[in-house]
Formats: C-alpha cells, sequence, structure tokens
C-alpha cells in the first residue's frame, strides 16, 4: 500500500503569515508535550477556524436530514473526511439510526472526466488529488469503522462503504444493487461537469422530499465552473427547489428539494 501523499495543493486564499501560522500549528501538534491519550483529547488545540468552519457546516447540513430516511452519499470523498464527520453526526443526533448508511465515491485516481465544459488549470487538472488509486480503498473502510466502533452503540458497524471509480459508471451500478435504496443527503465535490451533471440525475431520482444536495464548489466560478454551470443549466428552471449557504462555511451551498 502506497503512504498516500498527494502533491502541495496550493489553491488558497490565506496570507503568508496565516499559512506560517497554520505550518506552526501542525508543527507543535506533532511534538505535543503529553501523551497519546491527551494528545488525542486536545485536537481542539490545533483546529484551524477555516476547518472547524468547514466541520459546523457539514453538521448544520446534516441537522437538515435527521428527520428524512434515506442514505448519505459523499461524492469526490478524497480522503474520506466528510464521510467520517457524518458517521459521528449520526451518532450524536440519531444513534439508533442504524439504516442510515454513508456512501463515499471516488476515483481514488484524482479528477477524471474533463471535457470542453470545463476550465482546467496547473492546480485544477486530470489526475490532482490522487490518492493511489483503489489501494486507498481499504484504509479509509478501516477509519470509518474505527469510527463506527468509537461511537455509541459500536457493536453494529459495517455499515458504510466505499467504492472506487468513475461515479458515472459506479454510481448506477450501486443502485442496480440496492434498487429500493432512497437518499436523504448528498455531497458534490466531483469538479468536472459530466460527472456531476450525471451524478445529480442519477441521484436526485433518488432523492426523498425535503432531501438535501451539498455543492463544495458552487460559487468557485474562477477557479472550478463545474457545478456552477450545472446549476444555471440543469437546476435552476427545471427542479423546484430551494437554496441556502452554509452560516458558518459560505462556500458550501445547498438545494433542498421541494
Amino acid at each position: 500500500m502506497s503512504d498516500h501523499k498527494s502533491p502541495v495543493l496550493n489553491l488558497t486564499y490565506s496570507p503568508k503569515d496565516a499559512i506560517d501560522a497554520r505550518k506552526e500549528l501542525f508543527s507543535l501538534m506533532q511534538n505535543y508535550p503529553a501523551s497519546e491519550e491527551e494528545t488525542e483529547r486536545s485536537l481542539g488545540l490545533f483546529l484551524r477556524g477555516s476547518l472547524l468552519a468547514r466541520f459546523l457546516a457539514i453538521g448544520e447540513v446534516y441537522q437538515k436530514i435527521v428527520d428524512l430516511p434515506g442514505i448519505i452519499i459523499d461524492l469526490g470523498t478524497w480522503r474520506g473526511q466528510t464521510a467520517v464527520l457524518c458517521e459521528n453526526y449520526r451518532a450524536i443526533y440519531e444513534p439508533l439510526h442504524f439504516n442510515r448508511r454513508i456512501v463515499a465515491l471516488d476515483t481514488f485516481e484524482g479528477y477524471k472526466g474533463f471535457s470542453d465544459k470545463d476550465k482546467t488549470t496547473e492546480l485544477h487538472g486530470k489526475g490532482m488529488y490522487a490518492l493511489g488509486g483503489t489501494s486507498y480503498v481499504a484504509l479509509l473502510e478501516r477509519i470509518l469503522n474505527l469510527h463506527e466502533r468509537c461511537n455509541a452503540m459500536g457493536h453494529f458497524n459495517g455499515k458504510h462503504r466505499v467504492v472506487a471509480g468513475d461515479c458515472r459508471v459506479t454510481l448506477p451500478e450501486y443502485f442496480e444493487a440496492h434498487p429500493s435504496e432512497v437518499v436523504a443527503l448528498a455531497f458534490f465535490d466531483l469538479g468536472c461537469f459530466e460527472p456531476t451533471l450525471d451524478a445529480f440525475n442519477t441521484i436526485y431520482s433518488r432523492l426523498v422530499p425535503g432531501g438535501v444536495l451539498a455543492f463544495w464548489q458552487l460559487t468557485r466560478g474562477e477557479a472550478i465552473e463545474a457545478e456552477g454551470k450545472v446549476y444555471f443549466e440543469h437546476i435552476l428552471n427545471s427542479h423546484r427547489h430551494e437554496i441556502a449557504r452554509s452560516k458558518a462555511y459560505p462556500g458550501l451551498c445547498y438545494l433542498t428539494k421541494k
């Protein structure tokens, strides 16, 4: 298994001083003078505000679907952080909901599926965010399972799935294998127009009324245009919905099916 180290990605709005402070925090975390147990319980000392905002945003969206049936889909899961957070929010907000399965999908080989609808750059092109292909699947499955086991009713684990491959193929295959599955929430972070549109069409037909679709890149038009184009060309005037942005993390926008 590879060490899963990807290239340094420099897409950031932070000034140099903030980046230097971030690096110093990371160094302090690695060398914090405490036992492993105390360090693990003190991770809030090193959690940056912008990352905490992402965590709060995912929790904010999760609370929208607590009363709804259906699975959670994380498209373009990358390292799987959103999927793991959703498992932990499940344990907090609905610990007895054993049918709240999470399905995390990615190529694990980086961005794939660019067309003339997309604008590629040095930081947004084929293969970016690669994690060594399918070798990462077992690691993410293990991490998800460990979180399940740590949570309340941890004996009931193994609910979640990690799926490797192009979602234009793997998503229909998943629903073919699970024909009665409905969707409560889906996170989109695919970075390419055609996979985003195909995944939207596949998922929307399974999305329950009141279900939520969350987009990480909807307002990032100057860098990644795929989600914005899908929204304006295929969603805005043809699907009844409400749209909002996260209070904690404005970059996360979400649609509620009406």
